[in-house]
């Protein structure tokens, strides 16, 4: 972990298997009508998220080691950079709903978990910032010519459609934790460059800069 900056477990799964069983003891208590039928919708939701983890448990990290040839050493903030904006109704609506006689999770811990779309946004700020500099010695030329064109190969490296061949090739766009609904027009290639950045957001919480640096090759663009 970066000597200065320090992470916040939240234990998201533990949270989850919490929630999920709370919401199952509740669902066989409830009688049939709209209460329950909600509680079940919400359990549905909180077992899709489980499963979700397992699957980048499974098969992006095992993927994404691979490449940047280290293990991520923080596991949870691997699922963290996953969670997408429309998960954070689950938590609030069911903080809403039981209030403090809460599910399994007090509603301290429900707002920590809806919080969670946003601790992924700032590591993809965080990675976003380190690339900008963690790419300088895939780009870099001691000619003096070549210095009115760094910023043009950085951008190069640093665009949403470059990046979404990285995100192709880990697999995170398809494990996306998220309960959008299927989108047949338009164009992922944002989401796909955040997912990306959040994992480079990782990288220099671990590793600095040169952990970046390490990876920034494998964003070389193809010609």
């Amino acid at each position: 972990m970066h000597r200065t900056l320090r992470w916040h477990e939240v234990g998201v799964e533990k949270n989850l298997a919490a929630l999920r069983d709370g919401l199952s003891r509740k669902v066989t208590a409830l009688p049939e009508g709209r209460e329950r039928a909600l509680t079940a919708r919400w359990l549905e939701s909180v077992e899709e998220l489980l499963r979700l983890i397992g699957s980048i448990r499974v098969v992006v990290r095992p993927a994404v080691e691979r490449d940047i040839g280290f293990q991520i050493e923080n596991e949870e903030m691997f699922f963290i950079a996953f969670f997408q904006p429309s998960t954070k109704n689950l938590f609030m609506e069911i903080a809403t709903h039981f209030g403090e006689g809460g599910c399994a999770l007090s509603p301290e811990a429900l707002a920590e978990m809806a919080h969670l779309p946003e601790a992924a946004e700032a590591l993809a700020w965080i990675g976003d910032a380190a690339l900008k500099i963690g790419v300088l010695p895939e780009i870099w030329s001691p000619r003096l010519a070549d210095a009115g064109t760094l910023s043009e190969r950085r951008k190069a490296y640093e665009s949403n459609a470059n990046m979404a061949l990285l995100c192709d090739r880990w697999g995170l766009y398809e494990h996306r934790i998220h309960f959008d609904p299927p989108v047949e027009k338009g164009d992922p290639g944002h989401v796909k460059g955040t997912l990306v950045e959040a994992v480079l957001g990782i990288v220099f919480l671990q590793c600095g800069m040169k952990g970046v640096a390490r990876v920034a090759c494998l964003l070389a663009p193809r010609h």
